[in-house]
């Protein structure tokens, strides 16, 4: 049976480590053809879905030095993935434009999110003034 070497521990100051809050990938915004507790690769990146090649790259260089493995712990490994995951598909021209076309199929295969009208109350035809008048 082979064994792994026993783990290393990381000397307490580190030269990347330059605070002590440690950054996540999140959503900032659900989208609605994202499932609940997902989001696009553009959130992902921090980005608006317009973002250009250049915006893509400097926010995957920013938040790769805060989420890398090495920096951040083994509690940033999924944080990670996720974040390179988005990158490459964003970086690359053609998987980008499949992608985009995806999540606007997707959007527009799923039906508009229920709300109320803002022409109703409690489920019902809001009635005003001029609807109860009978002319």
């Amino acid at each position: 049976m082979i064994s792994a070497p026993p783990m290393m521990q990381a000397p307490a100051a580190s030269r990347y480590a330059r605070s002590s809050r440690r950054a996540t990938v999140r959503c900032a915004v659900a989208v609605a053809s994202a499932p609940v507790g997902s989001c696009t690769l553009y959130e992902v990146l921090g980005l608006r879905a317009g973002a250009t090649r250049g915006e893509i790259k400097a926010a995957y260089r920013r938040l790769a030095r805060e989420l890398h493995p090495d920096v951040a712990g083994a509690a940033g490994d999924d944080d990670f993935i996720r974040l390179h995951h988005a990158y490459a598909t964003l970086s690359d021209q053609d998987a980008r434009a499949r992608y985009d076309r995806d999540v606007v199929a997707q959007a527009y295969a799923q039906p508009p999110a229920s709300r109320p009208s803002p022409h109703s109350v409690w489920g019902r035809p809001r009635r005003t003034w001029e609807s109860d008048q009978c002319w």
